[in-house]
C-alpha cells in the first residue's frame, strides 16, 4: 500500500501446537482517509468483508474511510457512543504528557492499562470476535495510526489462536517497521502542528508514534490484576466463551 500506512496481514503465525494462522484473512492498518484508487482496488481484491474501525466518532469524521460505502462492506464502529476523548492514544500523549521521550513513554504505559477496559473498546472487541466466529470473508481492523488500539486487538486475536507470546509481540512491534516511522517523522511532526496545533520535538514524536514492548506489557499487567489472565479477560469481558473460541480456532487454524 502506498497511501495507507502500516497495512499488513497479521495472519501466518505458527501456534504453540504447530498449526498456523490462516493468511489472507486478517488485515490491519492505519486510517484510510487518503487511500488512492489503486489501493482501494487492492483492498477490494483481498476478500475483506468486515471492517472494524476502532476510532472514536470525531476521529472518523476528521479522517473518513473514503471507500467504505463504494465497496459495500460491513463496518463495525463505535457509532455515537459517548467517550471521554475524541483523540487517538498517541494524540492524547502529545497533548497531555510532559514534553520529551520519558514523559510521553510514561503516559503511554499508563494509558495502555486503561485501553482494554474502555467501554468503546470492549464493545468493538466483542463484536469483532463474534464476526470472526460467524461472518464470511476477511476482516480489516484499523484505527488512526494502526498501532495501539489495532495492535492490542491483534494481540488478543493471536492469544486466542494460541500464537506464542514472543511471536505475538513480534507482530505488535512490526508497526515500527511497517509504519515507516523514521522516514515519515518530519512530515508527521509537521502534520501534528497543522492538524492538531501540537508542537513536539523529534524524541517525543518518535516515542508516541512507535510502539514498545512495555506498552503492551502494561495492558497485560492490568488485565492480570483485574481478570486474572488474558483468557479470563477474553471470556469474562469480551464474552468469547469456550464454544466461540473453539469455533474461531477451527475456522482460522490450518
Amino acid at each position: 500500500m502506498t497511501s495507507v500506512n502500516n497495512f499488513r496481514d497479521y495472519g501466518g503465525w505458527r501456534t504453540r501446537d504447530g498449526a498456523h494462522v490462516e493468511k489472507g484473512v486478517f488485515f490491519r492498518s492505519a486510517h484510510h482517509a487518503r487511500a488512492s484508487a489503486a489501493d482501494e482496488a487492492r483492498i477490494a481484491s483481498l476478500g475483506i468483508r468486515t471492517v472494524v474501525d476502532l476510532r472514536r466518532a470525531p476521529e472518523q469524521r476528521r479522517q473518513p474511510t473514503v471507500w467504505l460505502e463504494r465497496l459495500g462492506l460491513t463496518a463495525l464502529t463505535s457509532g455515537d457512543m459517548v467517550d471521554a476523548s475524541e483523540h487517538a492514544p498517541h494524540i492524547l500523549a502529545l497533548r497531555n504528557a510532559p514534553q520529551g521521550g520519558s514523559g510521553m513513554r510514561t503516559f503511554m504505559i499508563d494509558h495502555y492499562r486503561d485501553l482494554p477496559f474502555e467501554p468503546q473498546h470492549i464493545d468493538l472487541f466483542r463484536r469483532y470476535f463474534q464476526a470472526l466466529a460467524h461472518a464470511e470473508g476477511g476482516v480489516l481492523i484499523h484505527c488512526t495510526a494502526g498501532k495501539d488500539r489495532t495492535g492490542l486487538l491483534a494481540a488478543f486475536t493471536h492469544h486466542l489462536l494460541q500464537v506464542h507470546r514472543d511471536d505475538l509481540m513480534e507482530d505488535y512491534l512490526l508497526s515500527n517497521v511497517a509504519g515507516n516511522i523514521d522516514a515519515r517523522l518530519p512530515a508527521l511532526i509537521r502534520g501534528l502542528k497543522e492538524t492538531y496545533e501540537i508542537a513536539v520535538d523529534t524524541e517525543g514524536a518518535r516515542t508516541v508514534l512507535t510502539v514498545e514492548p512495555a506498552y503492551l506489557a502494561s495492558a497485560w499487567d492490568a488485565i492480570a490484576q483485574r481478570c486474572g489472565s488474558i483468557d479470563g479477560y477474553i471470556v469474562d469481558v469480551l464474552g468469547v466463551d469456550g464454544v466461540t473460541g473453539d469455533r474461531i480456532r477451527a475456522r482460522y487454524l490450518t
